[in-house]
């Protein structure tokens, strides 16, 4: 696995991690009336969230006995308590919308209608108020009282004209408001609600299992590949000969010179020693470049090398403080 898509998985991890964060830590804080202790707590929850998915590598591929076991049981417990919040954040929607739909394509359809023929009425008692008004005006006219016929149509028709216009008003708002409930859907309205419920619980699970098993696969592969590294390095013999009876200047041989092919292979003995030195340590240990070197009896240059060789297997990372162990 290479490193690129190694820091992808883990991306995706970390983000399909939030989700579950984020869900746990809102779910806290709605339970917690008083909102600072209610912010403590749910600030918690996110900390045991994260602490979760970096149980299962480590319970997986560090700890023994009770201490894996232990850790195992934990993670379980707050996976249980995530999945929950996550299911009851999905359902809790879903549930929420079909009891809003059902409620305003029924009962608030009833009361728009019922307003609609009021007003209907209204509008039917105000026309006649208007035609006898008008027949009121005639016959005072008739009399001789044109001034008083002129006041009562004034007085009837503007009051009456205000109510029509807005009971008017009223309908049309009734009506629009009709037409947009019956055009709206519920949340998942196509599902059955029992299909709906394994939806929700499927994908709480995906969030739970998804991400522990990319952040223990991913741990898996490095160790796989400093291991198949480590065990592939070229051991060199070193031969002993020892003559005895000759003078001191024929036993000795002259020091055959360095070539390209003998360095490499002094580089895959010194990365070996790295790599077992490495595993010895626990994750985050510094591991110091030129007391390696010194060490090793090499130079700061060549043992810089071979720790960025080291560092491209995955057995140590580079940090702002200097390598330590991966």
């Amino acid at each position: 696995m290479s490193k690129k898509l190694s820091a992808l998985l883990v991306a995706i991890a970390f983000l399909l991690s939030s989700v579950t964060a984020i869900s746990v830590a809102l779910a806290m804080y709605a339970l917690i009336e008083d909102k600072n202790l209610a912010l403590l707590f749910a600030s918690a929850a996110v900390l045991l969230d994260v602490f979760k998915y970096l149980a299962w590598p480590v319970a997986i591929r560090v700890l023994r006995g009770t201490s894996a076991a232990l850790t195992i049981a934990c993670a379980l417990m707050l996976s249980g308590v995530s999945g929950w919040a996550t299911y009851d954040r999905l359902m809790t929607s879903i549930s929420v919308s079909r009891a809003t739909h059902e409620v305003m394509t029924t009962e608030r359809v009833a009361a728009l209608i019922t307003m609609a023929q009021k007003d209907s009425a209204l509008i039917s008692q105000l026309d006649k108020e208007i035609s006898d008004a008008a027949t009121q005006a005639n016959d005072l006219r008739q009399r001789g009282m044109v001034s008083k016929a002129l006041e009562l149509e004034e007085s009837v028709g503007s009051r009456a004209a205000a109510q029509r216009t807005q009971a008017l008003t009223r309908i049309n708002a009734g009506s629009l408001e009709i037409a947009q409930i019956k055009s709206t859907v519920a949340k998942a309205s196509s599902l059955a609600p029992l299909f709906a419920q394994f939806l929700c619980v499927g994908f709480a699970m995906a969030l739970e299992i998804v991400p522990a098993l990319i952040l223990t696969g991913v741990r898996s592969a490095r160790r796989s590949r400093t291991h198949v590294v480590a065990s592939s390095s070229i051991e060199t013999p070193s031969l002993e000969i020892e003559v005895t009876g000759l003078p001191r200047e024929v036993t000795e041989t002259p020091e055959t010179p360095k070539t390209g092919e003998t360095l490499l292979d002094t580089n895959a003995e010194i990365l070996k020693t790295l790599v077992v030195h490495a595993k010895t340590l626990a994750p985050g240990t510094p591991v110091k470049l030129k007391e390696f070197a010194k060490n090793s009896r090499i130079g700061n240059l060549r043992a810089g090398e071979i720790f960025r060789n080291a560092e491209s297997l995955g057995v140590i990372r580079k940090t702002t403080i200097g390598y330590v162990t991966a």
